[in-house]
């Protein structure tokens, strides 16, 4: 596998191609259904250019993870940085927990529901959740563990507990679900209210259902136990 950083532009380019035809293919078909000339194809190149750049279809496969994070965790992981920079300057009240807690949030909605995410990298997330590979690690480093930390870290100062309460960090997950609903359900809530998935004002719409959603955690049980 060669170093993308030692290669010409021309080649860096078939490898961008690649990567491309990857979240396509991938997304589609999972890492043991695609074959390699469905990849190459897709990308417009030699077969051979798979093992040449990326030693074999494992390897794109792990590029493509690579480069979903390299562009959508870019635009969250800042988010999460500055959340941990202020939680560990000081420990801010409930209201101001639950302010961050809706800024995150929402940026991540913002970043899943956009117009190619339910076709592209969220089909690959969604399917490791639920079939991992090897490559579940290096997702759940990157970005879900993340994530998940920064959201439990909040939760526990709303509720007043620990961030690592078992019962903060399931409820973690049942608050990020509520936004991925919006991807593994998105053909129902669609029907339902015939939306043509997902417009501007669809998301706005959804960004207000999850604000009154987090609203309910104000008064939420056991929340001054």
């Amino acid at each position: 596998m060669t170093d993308p950083l030692l290669l010409p532009d021309r080649d860096r380019d078939t490898r961008q191609k690649l990567i491309d035809a990857g979240l396509e293919i991938f997304g589609t078909y999972n890492l043991e259904g695609a074959t390699t000339r469905q990849l190459a194809e897709h990308a417009g190149v030699n077969q051979a250019a798979i093992p040449y750049y990326f030693g074999g279809k494992e390897g794109l496969y792990f590029a493509v993870i690579e480069h979903l994070f390299s562009t959508n965790f870019a635009v969250i992981g800042p988010v999460v940085i500055a959340l941990q920079a202020e939680l560990a300057s000081k420990k801010p009240t409930r209201e101001e927990a639950l302010a961050l807690l809706k800024k995150l949030l929402n940026t991540m909605l913002e970043r899943i529901l956009a117009r190619k995410a339910s076709s592209t990298w969220a089909r690959i997330i969604m399917r490791e959740q639920m079939q991992p590979t090897q490559a579940f690690s290096l997702i759940y480093e990157k970005g879900i563990r993340r994530v998940h930390e920064a959201v439990a870290m909040l939760l526990a100062i709303i509720l007043e507990k620990k961030p690592t309460d078992r019962r903060v960090i399931l409820r973690s997950h049942m608050v990020v679900g509520q936004i991925l609903i919006f991807l593994a359900g998105r053909e129902t809530i669609r029907r339902r209210l015939n939306l043509t998935g997902y417009t501007d004002e669809e998301v706005k719409e959804i960004k207000q259902a999850l604000d009154d959603q987090l609203e309910l955690l104000r008064s939420a049980t056991g929340a001054r136990k």
